[in-house]
């Protein structure tokens, strides 16, 4: 089978996804072109070939104005452009990322396949637009979907959203990401506890930690978050009782990792700054290192990162506006806030007065999920692969 996976490949999900994929299939020959650039932070050696969108490196991205327009059509063009250079039909083309550049001309695109299968990376449905208009890039994503083969789907609000674009139900299947972290973290806690992790971190056992998201990306607003905290006063006059993670490991460019790093120096907090790629088992002690997770994204889908916090024990603070039924269906312990605003440092500052009984309060959660690894789910997206290929 020739695959050809299309979305945003600077990705632990991405490298993951395809050497497990490799491990259960490895006659699958799987090839890569990823929108956003690849920065080599993740290793995608399993692959025969990536292709990667050169926008990024094009004077038309650096003009104000006109750029957020034209994008989209170029990098519609880098992926026609690969394609046609690559001359070849694939059994299956997989589009991992559904952003502007991908549901644009896609009679033209599904030439190079026999079959195709289209996943959410995340909330797409929710901030994509085309010409600044959400109406235009739906109107062009319904086209696309139409189509497609095939759609999975991760949750019962991503579902809804699916089939209210349209898609008919017997072009559906649950399909989600799984995690090499939830063993590691299995392992891990069995003989470190959390202040050895955090001293193996390099922070101070005493502070509470308290992760501001799990990635660089601006959707989790770490800069509002931090203004945020610093703007309640009893919140600053405490601030020595908290180390701040800042877990910029991928998703931002330099820019903004120094713009949210003076904004903590600014309001004198102490922090942890993680830019590196981590291990497995690196990701699995700061998860056991954090006390309480800030997963306050603008959009989210369904992020194994919280998960893996989930496990850990750490304390979830989430937003309301993210889709996590699932989380209350099973009854978990977590908090949600109706926006970012006062009630987030009031909240932070009611936990740490019993941050120990807290803690205890969530290892129960790890009891209500199921966890999903990655030798788990993989087949899921294997059977989708054969079903299309008969």
């Amino acid at each position: 089978m020739d695959l050809l996976l299309v979305g945003s490949a600077d990705s632990i999900f991405f490298e993951h996804y395809i050497k497990n994929l490799k491990a259960r299939r490895p006659e699958i020959k799987v090839d890569v072109f990823s929108i956003p650039p690849v920065n080599g932070k993740y290793d995608l050696s399993s692959c025969n070939k990536v292709g990667v969108n050169k926008w990024e490196e094009t004077l038309l991205c650096k003009i104000k104005g006109i750029r957020s327009i034209i994008k989209p059509f170029y990098s519609w063009h880098s992926m026609y452009y690969f394609l046609q250079r690559n001359n070849k039909q694939y059994d299956i083309i997989h589009f991992k990322y559904l952003v502007p550049s991908v549901v644009l001309f896609p009679t033209l695109i599904m030439k190079h396949c026999r079959k195709s299968v289209a996943t959410l990376w995340g909330a797409e449905i929710d901030v994509q637009k085309i010409f600044y208009s959400k109406i235009l890039y739906i109107y062009f994503l319904k086209i696309f979907l139409h189509n497609v083969d095939h759609m999975t789907f991760a949750s019962k609000e991503q579902l809804n959203q699916i089939t209210q674009l349209g898609v008919e139900s017997d072009k559906l299947s649950y399909a989600i990401y799984g995690s090499s972290i939830y063993d590691e973290i299995e392992k891990l806690v069995a003989f470190e506890n959390k202040d050895k992790s955090k001293e193996l971190l390099g922070i101070d056992k005493k502070k509470i930690t308290i992760s501001i998201g799990y990635s660089g990306k601006e959707s989790h607003q770490h800069k509002i978050i931090i203004s945020t905290l610093f703007k309640n006063s009893t919140f600053t006059v405490n601030k020595e009782k908290f180390t701040l993670i800042l877990p910029m490991t991928h998703g931002c460019n330099d820019s903004y990792t120094n713009d949210v790093v003076n904004l903590v120096k600014k309001n004198g907090a102490t922090y942890k700054l993680l830019t590196k790629k981590m291990a497995d088992a690196e990701v699995a002690r700061l998860r056991n290192a954090t006390d309480i997770m800030l997963q306050l994204s603008s959009v989210d889908a369904r992020s194994a990162s919280v998960i893996e916090s989930i496990l850990a024990g750490s304390i979830l603070i989430s937003g309301k506006w993210l889709p996590y039924e699932e989380f209350r269906q099973k009854q978990l312990y977590f908090y949600e806030l109706e926006n970012i605003d006062a009630s987030l440092p009031n909240l932070i500052l009611q936990l740490s007065e019993n941050i120990d009984e807290e803690l205890n309060k969530c290892q129960n959660n790890k009891l209500k999920w199921d966890v999903e690894t990655w030798g788990k789910v993989i087949d899921n997206w294997v059977a989708i692969y054969d079903k299309l290929s008969m």
